[in-house]
């Protein structure tokens, strides 16, 4: 009988403490590089023009207590807002594609840190699994996961961006063995997925995390985990 899954979640939620992970079956939770958290205190306009003086106050007028309609009103925003976004590596990245080439080579010394930390000789000849959050056009499948991984599963909300990465991430337009696969791809909000059972050995969450709000964000790690 084979090993049970306990998938690694790594996530970038907030810019300044770098990417983190939880190893789900200890449930400790470590940044990397190790900095210290620190309450965000700097204000800030949103893009209708009304001012905050932290990111608080911005969650609790966008969000409020957990007003069901508040959280609809918020998420379906994000989406429309990404709806009217070209698909293509500048879209997705808001403008700045030029820092497509440095975030590939920092994920992926972070994630040659994990592999060869959390799997014995770093995965190498085991059947590796990862799910790719907020996948968008498949930017980050196809530049980086898909070399480490035999199969990657794609998330994403908007369905122009997923509908391009099915033909990014088709087999004719891959550099890579045909061990190595997009094998799913899901049009659904991370708010709302949930991962299947021992799945995954990796859960790759980047920048889509900062959408979320905090009680969906712990809700998404918690049903992520090995029960």
């Amino acid at each position: 009988m084979g090993t049970a899954k306990a998938p690694i979640l790594l996530s970038s939620r907030f810019c300044n403490i770098g990417p983190q992970f939880i190893a789900p079956k200890s449930g400790a939770r470590r940044a990397f590089p190790s900095r210290p958290l620190t309450q965000m205190e700097t204000g800030g306009l949103d893009s209708d023009g009304r001012t905050f003086k932290n990111a608080e106050e911005m969650w609790r007028e966008e969000v409020g207590d957990g007003d069901p309609q508040k959280k609809f009103q918020w998420y379906n925003k994000g989406i429309n807002y990404w709806q009217g976004v070209e698909a293509t590596v500048d879209g997705v990245l808001g403008g700045y594609g030029h820092v497509n080439t440095p975030d590939i080579k920092a994920s992926e010394d972070f994630l040659n840190t994990i592999l060869a930390e959390r799997f014995p000789d770093a995965g190498r000849g085991r059947h590796l699994v990862t799910l790719d959050c907020g996948s968008g056009i498949g930017r980050i499948t196809k530049n980086l996961l898909i070399r480490y991984f035999n199969e990657v599963d794609l998330l994403e909300p908007v369905s122009h961006f997923l509908e391009s990465a099915r033909v990014n991430l088709a087999p004719e337009n891959l550099m890579v063995s045909e061990l190595h696969k997009a094998a799913n791809f899901y049009c659904v909000p991370l708010q709302e997925f949930t991962p299947d059972a021992e799945r995954y050995d990796v859960i790759w969450v980047q920048w889509c995390i900062g959408h979320l709000a905090d009680d969906d964000f712990i809700a998404f790690f918690k049903r992520a985990k090995v029960k």
